[in-house]
């Protein structure tokens, strides 16, 4: 008797619609071992089926909203699946998101036709993954690093706006900003200012830069 053959669902998750397009045309021709489960142009669109997700989930490294790319990932991994990233990140990200689940990252200049191929090494085995080692981000809550990032980068002026923004009490808000610049100072991070805020979550890998930014089309 033959070995069974087993395939694995893979949801993909990305913002261009072109590429969503090309990359479910090219998955039907070369795809062997997976199956493209459900495409997303949107984190929220995929947020509403999350409890229906497939075991593995590509996820596109630059969606533009109010949820950062590590606590994606952290909302993946929590539901015992597999999330590849999908996108260029920096050395300091790779490790972050490792720490927060990501068990591979493909380059932001995989093609639509590439893209199938390498899930499918990644998900059989022949591609490696990322090595874990946990760090400061890993011991923020969901919230704080919502907050610090939004506040970061100044998608709100103010807490108030943010909390606004969120659907929060601005108590809420600021105990999320408090509690959460707490534990970046006390592992040796400056965080007092905006400014400084913003340049430890990049260090850590807990947030694109504006280069990375508008060199993925998105600002």
């Amino acid at each position: 008797m033959g070995a069974i053959a087993y395939t694995f669902d893979v949801d993909f998750i990305h913002r261009n619609p072109v590429l969503n397009s090309a990359v479910t045309f090219e998955w039907a021709g070369s795809a062997k071992a997976t199956t493209l489960g459900k495409v997303y142009s949107s984190w929220a669109s995929f947020s509403r089926d999350h409890p229906r997700a497939a075991h593995w989930v590509a996820l596109d490294a630059f969606l533009d909203d109010e949820v950062p790319l590590p606590l994606k990932v952290r909302t993946i991994a929590a539901t015992g699946r597999r999330c590849i990233v999908v996108g260029s990140v920096r050395s300091a990200q790779r490790s972050a998101l490792a720490a927060e689940g990501a068990v591979a990252i493909l380059d932001g200049d995989s093609t639509a036709a590439e893209i199938p191929r390498q899930i499918e090494a990644v998900v059989a085995g022949a591609a490696p993954t990322l090595p874990t080692q946990p760090g400061v981000g890993t011991k923020l809550t969901d919230r704080e690093i919502q907050v610090l990032e939004l506040f970061a980068q100044r998608r709100a002026h103010t807490a108030s706006s943010l909390a606004a923004g969120l659907g929060l009490r601005t108590t809420t808000v600021r105990g999320h900003l408090f509690r959460g610049r707490r534990k970046l100072a006390a592992a040796g991070y400056k965080c007092a200012t905006r400014g400084e805020l913003a340049n430890t979550l990049q260090q850590i890998g807990y947030s694109h830069t504006e280069a990375q930014w508008h060199a993925a089309g998105r600002w």
